[in-house]
């Protein structure tokens, strides 16, 4: 049976810190070991969350997505395309532009840099998220400085108590990924910000407002690998991780 969840896909950044590798190309189309992390979060979705309907948000470089992966017929899936003309509005609004095809239902949001390997998104998805307004992976990490590219997670037992983006103070070990399950309520209060005339949201600190208003959020675990592809390095490490990961399947056949 698939899931009734919507996924969601931002990728209309234009991936600047990934540079010179995203002048030609969308870092989200990069090659990891024969793949592309667009390519790797669809299947993810498809298989691990059950998923069968998938939004990108498309901006830089769009075309090269749509052409690339067209209606999601050769990934198992159906895509549609949105396109984000308001990138000063934050991410945000990427994730707003797929409201009209939510329906009612919850949606699994994964930004189109952020890889996994090995996770247990499959566990993550069977996770009792309709009890909260938001659910966020998260990863026990051992270099704290990862924390301050992502956001720090604040949190009493699963139920999260506060979100900083880019945070200077470390209060933990606590890595937040922009990994979501997101509620139908969430979608109308981010629409109600921004019809009040805030000009700009950033989508962490968003949630963090909705902690702050009473609104119920908790944490997922995540195991296995995580890498945020926000420049050439981790792009690299990105595909040396995937290598010997295959390698390592293949020599355990």
């Amino acid at each position: 049976m698939k899931s009734s969840m919507l996924g969601i896909i931002p990728a209309a950044g234009s991936g600047v810190r990934a540079r010179p590798y995203s002048y030609e190309m969308h870092k989200g189309l990069f090659s990891i070991d024969g793949q592309s992390n667009i390519s790797r979060l669809i299947s993810i979705m498809r298989d691990q969350f059950e998923i069968n309907e998938i939004v990108i948000t498309l901006g830089y470089m769009g075309d090269s997505i749509r052409s690339t992966f067209g209606d999601g017929a050769d990934s198992d899936v159906r895509i549609t395309y949105v396109e984000n003309q308001h990138l000063d509005k934050g991410w945000s609004w990427s994730v707003l532009l797929a409201k009209p095809y939510l329906a009612g239902r919850h949606a699994c949001v994964m930004m189109s840099d952020e890889f996994y390997l090995e996770t247990n998104h499959r566990d993550f998805a069977k996770c009792p998220y309709d009890e909260h307004s938001a659910m966020i992976a998260v990863q026990s990490v051992d270099d704290t400085e990862l924390i301050k590219k992502n956001f720090s997670v604040e949190s009493d037992g699963n139920r999260v108590i506060r979100l900083v983006e880019n945070p200077v103070h470390i209060p933990n070990n606590i890595l937040g990924m922009a990994n979501f399950i997101l509620a139908p309520v969430v979608f109308e209060l981010l629409e109600s910000a921004f019809d009040s005339g805030r000009p700009s949201i950033e989508f962490v600190n968003f949630i963090d407002e909705l902690i702050r208003d009473g609104h119920s959020v908790a944490l997922y675990e995540l195991t296995g690998h995580y890498i945020n592809l926000n420049d050439v390095a981790s792009l690299e490490a990105a595909c040396d991780m995937a290598i010997r990961a295959r390698l390592a399947t293949n020599q355990s056949k």
